[in-house]
């Protein structure tokens, strides 16, 4: 397929991460356009031209770069997508751990097969990914969890959740509308739908509780780490590995946890454009 059939973009292009996506255009528009304005709305810029060859170099040299593929799912991946499986009982969500790969699936929505031996990954996608609330909600979600697994050996690690002034509010994954906060703690800085800041350096973590009220409840260490575990972005059927054990460490000492009322919780306004 030439070029010119294909959408390249970028995460964060300004922090200069090698993460990048591919659209195969589709439809009479291209790649359809909520989908566009879905990835963009999560950081994901554009390239063109001399970009995009620099971007092939970096998946070529760098053992860290990642290219998620996006695609219209073939009639036999449609079929898998939509199937019913013994992992439905966990949710919409599944990994199916292969011979050296493995395939995530959002049923309904998309399967993607990602492997960390490979630098780029694949990802069919059903028409109504990404079209509607429920669309809006597994394209985010798939798209974070992607994020989630091509950053952490970067020694990034996310949360459902959405920052605030002096750090995150941690929210159910459903809560949170499939929005991600992201921690960089070798550049100490937080990404998010917002953009990104530098980590404060009296970074707070919130937990919501409907029945407390006005007042917050300072969290153990032990506490906010457990807490954070249950609510990171980061899925793997084995569990969390050494690396996201020891992020999960790093931003429970870096953090203070607060339980702090649901009622007297502001959230941030979203950005106009």
């Amino acid at each position: 397929m030439e070029d010119q059939e294909i959408t390249y973009f970028q995460y964060h292009t300004d922090e200069d991460y090698p993460i990048y996506l591919s659209f195969e255009n589709f439809g009479d528009d291209g790649f359809a356009d909520s989908l566009a304005n879905i990835v963009e709305q999560m950081n994901f810029r554009q390239m063109s031209g001399n970009e995009i060859d620099l971007a092939k170099l970096e998946l070529s040299k760098n053992s860290f770069a990642r290219m998620l593929k996006i695609k219209p799912a073939s009639f036999k991946v449609a079929r898998q997508i939509d199937s019913a499986a013994h992992s439905d009982r966990y949710g919409l969500e599944s990994i199916l751990p292969k011979e050296g790969y493995k395939v995530y699936r959002y049923k309904g929505q998309a399967l993607l097969v990602y492997s960390y031996a490979a630098e780029a990954w694949e990802c069919g996608i059903t028409d109504s990914f990404g079209e509607n609330e429920e669309g809006i909600f597994a394209a985010r979600t798939v798209l974070n969890r992607f994020l989630s697994w091509a950053l952490a050996p970067l020694g990034v690690i996310g949360f459902w959740g959405v920052p605030v002034k002096e750090g995150l509010v941690v929210l159910r994954q459903k809560e949170s509308q499939g929005e991600v906060v992201f921690f960089d703690l070798n550049k100490k800085k937080i990404l998010s739908m917002d953009g990104v800041k530098s980590i404060p350096s009296r970074l707070k973590i919130m937990r919501l509780d409907n029945k407390l009220k006005n007042r917050n409840i300072l969290m153990s260490s032990e506490e906010l780490m457990s807490f954070l575990s249950v609510h990171t972005s980061f899925l793997d059927p084995e569990g969390h590995s050494l690396p996201i054990r020891q992020l999960l460490q790093a931003v429970s000492r870096r953090g203070e946890g607060l339980i702090h009322p649901r009622e007297s919780f502001q959230p941030r306004k979203e950005a106009t454009t």
